[in-house]
């Protein structure tokens, strides 16, 4: 009787190591094969054209990560610009403003202040949402995944389809958000504005991605919002979805 000879199938296991370990194993497959061309005689594509892709790919993963701390820091640009231009109208234009026209109504509408107790006091149209607005058809935060470090992954569908395309004669998704502390009962675009939330970008292809650049531990809530195609406002809302910041 024969002996029984074992079948040999190779395997890479690339699997679960991530970009680092799987570029080095990769490099470490096509070094050999270069350094032993004789083991796998015209090996199609070459082993140097491998490398070079391969450092190639190495030189993506640079510049991604060059852009990932440009975005961090614009990002954090802009949160802090724009808590010095609140500052600046809460503070000191507002109580200035108010010494100067006294209760003269027609001047406060003149220079676009709300007036407590008449209005809700804001001039865009995105602020003056409120749960009316979240009709039959509205957007829906189904996950925010929340598994690389700060940074958050928001996926947005629709509440009747299921999916993330726009439902008919929407322009686009707004995503507004605020960062606390957990567990806060926030309901709605209105709430989470009066709390010190804004506006945060505008989704694409039902997903959004936030980065962070502090508050770790801290949570995000979210909003999102359906303009409309023809009058460029805001048409519906979601209800508020949070994740926290890992």
């Amino acid at each position: 009787m024969g002996k029984l000879l074992k079948k040999l199938i190779l395997a890479l296991n690339f699997h679960g190591l991530g970009e680092a370990k799987t570029l080095k194993k990769q490099m470490d497959i096509a070094t050999a094969h270069q350094n032993n061309p004789t083991l796998v005689p015209g090996l199609n594509p070459t082993p140097a054209s491998v490398i070079t892709m391969i450092n190639t790919q190495t030189g993506y993963y640079a510049t991604r990560d060059n852009l990932i701390e440009q975005m961090k820091q614009v990002t954090e640009n802009i949160h802090n610009n724009g808590e010095a231009l609140n500052n600046i109208f809460v503070d000191q234009w507002r109580p200035q403003t108010q010494a100067a026209i006294g209760t003269n109504t027609a001047s406060a509408r003149v220079l676009g202040y709300g007036i407590k107790g008449i209005d809700d006091g804001h001039t865009s149209t995105e602020a003056a949402l409120d749960k009316s607005i979240i009709l039959s058809s509205h957007p829906v935060i189904v996950k925010i995944d929340v598994n690389t470090h700060d940074v958050h992954y928001v996926h947005i569908h629709n509440n009747l389809t299921g999916k993330r395309k726009l439902p008919a004669g929407m322009l686009r998704i707004d995503m507004y958000g605020y960062t606390g502390a957990a567990g806060l009962v926030i309901t709605d675009l209105a709430a989470l504005i009066a709390l010190g939330g804004g506006y945060l970008g505008e989704a694409s292809r039902g997903k959004f991605t936030n980065i962070f650049t502090a508050n770790t531990g801290k949570t995000e809530y979210y909003v999102a919002v359906y303009v409309d195609k023809k009058t460029k406002k805001p048409a519906s809302q979601s209800p508020v979805a949070s994740g926290i910041i890992n």
